[in-house]
């Protein structure tokens, strides 16, 4: 903004510098073009100058306001501020609406629409990838890399008149990495049905069968089926098995084992209330008992990946009480090498604060210490746990009520905010 700022004075000043030479011109001119000795100049190159001059000489001194010096009134105001609005959040919506459309939940989006400036924008952003690192003590995330290598690997191979993240094949490649397996038909043609399917042959549109053995909150063995009806490249995610059957709409072609054998018509395919059109086979009993297992499966794909850290959830969705025990706490540091500081961190505790249990005529308090370091950005550095032991008879209990523990651990850091 400085050097923007910058720019704009610059730019008055040179053009006021041009406006004072121009008027100065002028006047040197004016005197040859007003002498009384031609009072009647004769038309010639010097008279248009002449002419000019009382018109230059006008404008410095007359009511006119300088465009640029003239302040902007309130509707300039407004669309200025709308302009600079939209101009910054170009970032944030392109984050929201394209980077994480896929892994972000509902209610993180909501959120999220909620905010009103950008520093807070800022954090939600960064809270939103520390929540999912699966290594939140490593400078590292990550989840974050993989995803935009995702996103990446996505625009590369799956784009098909739209951008790779925007397909139904990017999409789930986004979600949940590569498949385990991938039975791919790229040219379609002729295709041998399985037995669940039907059975006999057919002729296919290009298709794609991804396997997945195991997806957490959606179950084992997950097959995903994409379909490209128009031969451009655009893979669309189906639930209709049959929709990959190219001659599902021709008479007579393309039959099932029992459509073969006289004892099912292909019609039938089409009188059916299932999810499918598959035709009749040895099968089809058993597959139509789950239709409503695959629209389950279906719909969960559609949702966002669960958040896996659930511990960093409570980062972003609770107020979190600290300091429910009292203690006083402090740290130090000291350099150890150019890039190690160590840091001893001091923990003061009143016995009256303390839980005391009989064990063995000895009264026991157990204190459990769990610490986080973290950034000024919130960013987990380092954590420890520890627990604390006392052991006071149990006579002397009630005199050393004022007395202090003390725990005492030194962490080693690098420098830095």
């Amino acid at each position: 903004m400085v050097r923007v700022g910058s720019g704009y004075i610059s730019l008055v000043i040179l053009t006021l510098a041009v406006g004072l030479s121009t008027a100065s011109r002028a006047q040197s001119e004016q005197p040859s073009s007003t002498n009384p000795s031609s009072a009647n100049p004769a038309p010639s190159a010097v008279a248009p100058a002449g002419a000019q001059a009382p018109a230059a000489q006008a404008a410095p001194t007359g009511d006119q306001v300088d465009p640029l010096k003239r302040a902007p009134n309130e509707k300039q105001k407004k669309q200025q501020k709308r302009n600079l609005n939209v101009e910054l959040s170009k970032t944030y919506k392109k984050w929201l609406n394209e980077d994480v459309i896929w892994i972000i939940t509902d209610e993180e989006r909501a959120a999220f629409k909620q905010l009103s400036n950008d520093e807070e924008r800022d954090n939600f952003i960064e809270a939103f990838w520390q929540r999912r690192d699966p290594t939140p003590d490593t400078e590292e995330n990550e989840y974050k890399e993989e995803h935009y290598r995702r996103i990446a690997y996505s625009n590369e191979h799956f784009a098909a008149g739209i951008p790779g993240w925007k397909s139904d094949r990017g999409r789930m490649y986004i979600m949940y990495g590569p498949a385990d397996e991938i039975d791919s038909h790229p040219s379609g043609g002729s295709y041998e049905r399985p037995m669940e399917e039907g059975g006999g042959e057919t002729s296919t549109f290009p298709f794609e069968d991804w396997r997945y053995r195991y997806l957490e909150g959606i179950g084992q063995e997950v097959i995903i089926e994409f379909v490209d009806t128009c031969m451009c490249g655009d893979y669309h995610m189906t639930i209709d098995r049959s929709e990959k059957d190219a001659l599902k709409n021709t008479p007579n072609a393309g039959l099932t084992l029992y459509e073969q054998m006289g004892m099912a018509s292909k019609t039938d395919r089409f009188t059916g209330n299932g999810l499918e059109q598959l035709g009749a086979g040895p099968q089809s009993a058993s597959q139509a008992t789950k239709e409503f297992d695959r629209l389950e499966q279906f719909a969960k794909l559609q949702a966002p990946p669960p958040v896996k850290f659930k511990d960093l959830e409570e980062i972003v969705n609770t107020k979190l009480l600290t300091n429910l025990m009292p203690f006083d706490v402090r740290s130090d540091f000291v350099k150890v090498t150019g890039d190690t500081v160590l840091v001893p961190i001091t923990i003061q505790m009143k016995y009256r604060d303390i839980t005391f249990a009989n064990k063995d005529g000895v009264q026991r308090g157990t204190v459990n210490i769990f610490g986080r370091v973290s950034t000024l950005t919130g960013r987990v550095v380092q954590t420890f746990e520890d627990t604390a032991q006392v052991d006071v008879p149990a006579e002397l209990l009630p005199k050393t009520a004022e007395n202090s523990s003390v725990y005492w651990k030194a962490l080693p850091l690098r420098p830095g905010r």
